[in-house]
């Protein structure tokens, strides 16, 4: 009987063997390292080479991390003489990791401006303004800027600031206290996690990834069932916010404020430019979306209503705020047959990665 079981064990054992060997010779995925940032969540280890590989597989692209862990060229903290230097702060779309470094927006954008200007790109993925705020305070106000670019992602920045809506307790998230002042929510550490060195070694493994992605999709349906029947992300497009969403988008709107505060504060100048969203710009993502998700095509979402509340707040608190999604708009419209996304990954293709350079000239030149 022993043996029995032993041969039964020793056979599963070397059946999962042979395919995490298979897996991991025919998948091709992301290579970059991160690590536990204590001030934002999860960053780049510093000086590394990797590929970026997104989970819809369609683009990959060769990246390079400078020492202080961005995704852009080396900038000293001492400002050169007789520079203007401008600090672009964002999530993933600042990292513009789709296409090739040198035609990045932020790169684009030093080519048209010249030697007189330097741009340092400080983005990080799965970030909200609650993170980047801390990202500008720590990091970004040690390269002297004088202009500090926030890159505002209407699409999930909003539900990236509330712990309720993002749901991820890895990240720092803020509150807004009686007083109105803001008191940061710390993030709990991976590495404090039980047993957290075994759940490291065993998240590499192939076989647990593919584990780990089914869990994943069950709980993004549990969740998507529990909120109207289509994801929390869409819920900024609603005519009536809950009270959650609500709630976020008061603390988003005071830490813009607070940002544009510290950023002042340094003698540097702020401006808020809101990006434009796939599902806002192509009407094929759109009847994509109203496809998988009718009960969203039923509450007859308004695609411009995140920036709507923010060309009010901009207004009513004196902020320079600055618009993409018309300039979008108008150049799809005079190219109906031209695409500014990935269809399905939702980031820029490298025609929209143009336009956000050319957006950002238009600004900096006019301004």
């Amino acid at each position: 009987m022993k043996k029995i079981v032993f041969l039964i064990a020793f056979g599963i054992l070397l059946s999962i063997f042979v395919a995490e060997i298979f897996l991991r010779l025919f998948k091709s995925e992301t290579t970059l390292k991160f690590y536990d940032n204590p001030v934002f969540g999860s960053a780049f280890v510093p000086n590394q080479k990797g590929v970026f590989v997104t989970e819809t597989k369609e683009y990959f692209s060769n990246v390079e991390i400078n020492s202080q862990g961005w995704p852009d060229f080396e900038h000293s903290f001492e400002k050169p003489r007789d520079v203007y230097r401008i600090l672009i702060l964002g999530d993933s779309f600042v990292e513009n990791l789709q296409v090739p470094f040198e035609k990045r927006f932020f790169r684009q954008l030093q080519d048209k401006l010249g030697n007189k200007f330097e741009i340092i790109a400080m983005g990080r993925g799965n970030t909200g303004t609650a993170q980047q705020y801390l990202m500008l305070k720590e990091y970004g106000l040690k390269y002297k800027p004088d202009l500090v670019i926030q890159m505002f992602l209407t699409a999930n920045d909003v539900k990236n600031n509330s712990s309720v809506l993002q749901n991820d307790p890895y990240l720092p998230y803020f509150e807004i206290e009686s007083n109105n002042s803001l008191k940061e929510i710390s993030q709990i550490k991976r590495s404090n996690r039980k047993l957290s060195s075994l759940k490291e070694i065993l998240k590499k493994c192939e076989i647990t990834k593919i584990i780990l992605f089914f869990r994943q999709k069950y709980l993004e349906r549990k969740a998507i069932s529990l909120s109207g029947g289509y994801p929390t992300d869409y819920h900024i497009y609603d005519s009536i916010y809950s009270a959650d969403y609500q709630n976020s988008w008061e603390l988003t709107k005071r830490l813009i404020l607070e940002t544009k505060r510290v950023t002042e504060n340094s003698q540097a100048k702020y401006i808020l430019v809101t990006l434009a969203n796939n599902e806002q710009v192509n009407t094929k993502v759109q009847g994509e979306i109203f496809k998988k998700y009718p009960n969203l095509k039923n509450a007859n979402p308004d695609f411009e209503k995140p920036d709507k509340i923010l060309k009010e707040y901009c207004q009513e608190q004196k902020i320079d705020c600055f618009f993409m999604l018309p300039y979008f708009k108008d150049y799809i419209k005079n190219n109906p047959n031209e695409t500014t996304h990935f269809f399905y990954d939702g980031h820029w293709s490298q025609t929209g990665t143009n336009l956000a350079a050319l957006f950002l000239y238009q600004i900096i030149s006019q301004n």
